[in-house]
């Protein structure tokens, strides 16, 4: 924890006043030894999150800051945006409601809407789940682009025993994910849990996010799967739309 102080109070240093510093400055600011301060720097540049200025040798906040600032700032944008779509499908489907997107081989979840039945299978704000288990992982490896799928391991963890664990499976469920526009699953993360999700596109046509109605299979009645279904893909359509997507026919 003390190292992860150092490295903030470093960062806290950097100002609009002051954009530039030298380690004596940072090192006088902070009142940390000068061999802590380079120690703490250098890693601080490798990752990126500094830079330094090739010829008056002064350290600045680095281009990752930019790069964090602009999810952070998109995935507000996005919550706001889709929040209220999403509450009205879990209403009319009286199914848990989960917006997720991509990060780092994981689907991190933005928002979550609980039924009112409280069916207990939830994925919490926060939570990040491996991009290859479970309906709205799938949908969001499904349009990514190929090299998200071929860096993946070729074994899986699994969570139970339907969970996908084969590449050449999940490459199969992703091509028919696509073909079909909404990825399904059933038990791969919980036993007697189903979902169904559908993807996000953004102004560029790239996707943005999954959505997905999930619930116990038993609340799952054949004859409303095609409804439950249709809402999902339309609530999808409606989110993408404001987020500047539009549909080629």
């Amino acid at each position: 924890m003390r190292a992860v102080e150092r490295a903030l109070e470093i960062i806290e240093t950097f100002s609009m006043r002051e954009p530039q510093h030298t380690l004596v400055d940072i090192s006088n600011k902070t009142g940390l030894p000068l061999t802590t301060v380079h120690r703490n720097v250098q890693t601080l540049l490798h990752k990126g999150y500094l830079e330094q200025d090739e010829t008056t040798g002064k350290l600045r906040l680095g281009m990752q800051f930019v790069r964090i600032g602009g999810i952070i700032i998109q995935g507000i944008d996005l919550v706001q945006k889709a929040t209220p779509h999403l509450q009205r499908l879990s209403k009319s489907t009286e199914m848990n409601v989960n917006l997720s997107v991509y990060d780092h081989g994981q689907a991190l979840c933005l928002v979550n809407i609980e039924s009112f039945h409280h069916f207990g299978h939830e994925i919490k704000v926060g939570q990040k789940i491996p991009i290859y288990a479970g309906a709205l992982s799938k949908v969001i490896l499904a349009y990514l682009p190929e090299e998200e799928f071929n860096s993946l391991s070729d074994t899986f963890k699994t969570f139970t025993p339907i969970t996908i664990s084969q590449r050449n499976e999940l490459k199969e469920d992703l091509e028919s994910i696509r073909e079909h526009g909404y990825a399904k699953s059933e038990g791969e993360l919980q036993l007697g849990a189903v979902a169904y999700a559908a993807p996000i596109f953004n102004y560029e046509g790239k996707l943005e996010a999954g959505i997905a109605i999930t619930g116990p299979e038993h609340f799952y009645k054949e004859e409303s799967r095609p409804s439950y279904v249709k809402a999902l893909l339309q609530t999808a359509e409606e989110i993408s739309k404001d987020m500047g997507f539009k549909k080629i026919y």
